[in-house]
């Protein structure tokens, strides 16, 4: 898909502001769809995990070959870097495979957890590319954190933040454009800023969406570790049975809020991008990323 297929539209009336809830269920409506792919968030963890501990290893004992009288320092870094990076890589590569998805669904098609897959294989170059580009760039902002102090604190949360927000459409714009991955951070900042508006409510509701029902496992979690640590045999296992449920609704929320998060970013890409966004209402997306223009006039 060319970079400049699409010109980034400019809504000439906002009805009315997305809310987060309005997002979450925009994107679940797709999702509901394609319930076969909440698997991916769970297997790219799982993928993340594995790739971490292959690429630790070794980075461990070359690390430790190379360091000399300081070979445990030299060790710990070395396998920290290249676990962080093959995490990343594998994270970012089902992050790929549900924006596919999304994109299968709302131009028509029928994605599978199969057809998906096969996508972000096709991409994998790309995925590569940007993985390893994302891992440095967090390695980087975490050696400045851990060497400056309180400096360190302060520059490391305000690069991350600034790189959270340009990279905001990186993943859509890798599965959508052929571009490398300097060019797609590029590429995303510039769909932020051209479109950059007053999304702190939007954003605000949804995280609070989050939080409220992620908090539901957690009650259940510390209601369980209590009745373990009653000493009655059967509050105990009353215990067990509720941390295990904890645990599964715990692991679901997460697989559920990975995946809408990947389809509302494939859904936003699409309009800002000019593509169709076939049932779903565009005036949901302008309070998520409003003309720069627009913004200023209504605050004038």
């Amino acid at each position: 898909m060319e970079p400049n297929a699409y010109a980034s539209p400019a809504p000439t009336v906002v009805a009315r502001h997305a809310t987060g809830k309005a997002l979450l269920n925009a994107s679940w409506g797709m999702l509901r769809q394609d319930t076969e792919l909440l698997w991916l968030p769970l297997l790219g963890s799982l993928a993340a995990l594995v790739a971490a501990g292959l690429l630790f290893v070794p980075g461990w004992f070359i690390g430790g070959a190379l360091g000399g009288t300081n070979h445990h320092s030299w060790a710990g870094t070395l396998g920290g870097v290249l676990a962080a990076a093959a995490a990343t890589v594998a994270g970012i590569y089902f992050q790929a495979a549900l924006v596919i998805g999304a994109n299968e669904r709302a131009d028509g098609g029928d994605p599978t957890l199969r057809s998906c897959l096969r996508g972000a294989w096709a991409r994998r170059g790309r995925i590569l590319r940007w993985g390893l580009l994302s891992a440095t760039v967090g390695v980087a902002i975490r050696a400045v954190e851990q060497r400056l102090g309180i400096l360190g604190s302060i520059l490391g949360f305000l690069g991350g933040l600034a790189w959270a927000i340009a990279s905001f459409l990186v993943v859509p714009v890798v599965v959508a454009e052929d571009l490398g991955p300097v060019a797609s951070i590029q590429r995303s900042a510039h769909l932020i800023k051209s479109t950059w508006g007053t999304s702190l409510r939007t954003t605000l509701r949804f995280g609070f969406i989050q939080f409220a029902l992620m908090l539901v496992p957690a009650v259940v979690a510390v209601i369980g570790i209590i009745a373990v640590a009653s000493g009655s045999n059967g509050v105990a296992a009353v215990g067990v049975l509720l941390l295990v449920c904890a645990v599964v609704g715990f692991i679901g929320l997460a697989m559920v809020f990975t995946a809408i998060g990947s389809y509302a970013r494939a859904l936003i890409y699409r309009y800002a991008t000019g593509r169709p966004v076939p049932g779903i209402d565009p005036t949901l997306f302008a309070g998520v990323f409003e003309p720069k223009k627009r913004s200023r006039r209504r605050f004038a």
